[in-house]
């Protein structure tokens, strides 16, 4: 009976516990898809873009050189074009660039949310 655990005290330990990770959580949630289509950086893999997106390019992201090329592959064969221009230009590698637009798509369309706008403006440095 020596020690007695201060249950209220506990709580609020816990919820202030609770609080901070959600902090953090919502952070980097703001960070990761506010930063997620710089100009400046291919968005398919990420890698830095040396010269400047041009703005007449039909692609709907700002894309390196070979990422370019390899949206525009995808491009075709979607339209029909029947020829495999490489040998990896498989089913499965135009499944993954179906997906991989669907997810920006999916991104695009939470970026323009309330929600979303509203984490933006908590998170503002």
């Amino acid at each position: 009976m020596a020690e007695v655990i201060d249950l209220k005290r506990r709580a609020g330990a816990q919820r202030k516990e609770r609080q901070a990770l959600a902090q953090r959580r919502a952070g980097a949630v703001a960070a990761a898809l506010s930063c997620g289509l710089c100009p400046r950086r291919c968005a398919h893999c990420g890698l830095a873009i040396e010269d400047p997106p041009i703005a007449s390019s039909p692609a709907p992201y700002p894309f390196c050189g070979p990422c370019l090329e390899e949206y525009q592959a995808y491009c075709r064969r979607e339209q029909g074009d029947a020829s495999v221009e490489a040998f990896w230009h498989s089913p499965q590698w135009a499944e993954m660039w179906r997906a991989w637009l669907a997810h920006m798509r999916a991104s695009d369309h939470f970026r323009r949310s309330p929600e979303f706008l509203r984490l933006m403006d908590a998170h503002q440095d």
